[in-house]
């Protein structure tokens, strides 16, 4: 049987924590981030459907207590050149594209790899929303654009 009191605890029973929240409102910057999903969608455009592959990255905003998100839309096109070839080529390398030639590539293979990102910002039509628009503007392999950061050696006596 459950007994409850209107009195409060020590302890403050009132008091909760607050899970970590996410915001797409990203600073600009370079980060070091991860691929937290692939998605494949439609967008329509005229009289035409075109497959559009979603890919939301986890971004690391040093010194952030939110959960930043990012996403890069890319015509789902594995064409040698296109948008979506050459980021797969800058993340995991060419030869991952070749060994599957005339074959497939499982774009959810890409979920949880780590990378850096470039964010920037979009100002046109600012005026219409409270934020600027977020663009995800370079991907590159992890350490390409953010450099580790390297702790110095304690001195030797």
């Amino acid at each position: 049987m459950n007994i409850l009191s209107n009195t409060a605890s020590p302890a403050s029973s009132l008091v909760i924590d607050v899970p970590r929240q996410t915001s797409w409102h990203v600073p600009r910057g370079s980060y070091t981030g991860s691929i937290r999903s692939v998605n494949v969608k439609f967008r329509i455009a005229g009289n035409s459907n075109t497959r559009i592959a979603r890919i939301v990255f986890n971004v690391n905003v040093p010194g952030s207590i939110l959960d930043y998100l990012a996403k890069l839309e890319l015509r789902l096109d594995l064409n040698e050149g296109s948008e979506l070839w050459n980021l797969i080529c800058r993340l995991i390398g060419r030869q991952a594209l070749q060994d599957s030639s005339g074959g497939q590539f499982n774009l959810e293979s890409l979920v949880g790899l780590p990378c850096d990102l470039e964010i920037d910002h979009n100002f046109d039509k600012a005026e219409d929303h409270p934020f600027p628009l977020v663009i995800v503007t370079d991907v590159q392999e992890a350490g390409r654009l953010v450099k580790p950061e390297t702790k110095p050696e304690p001195a030797k006596l």
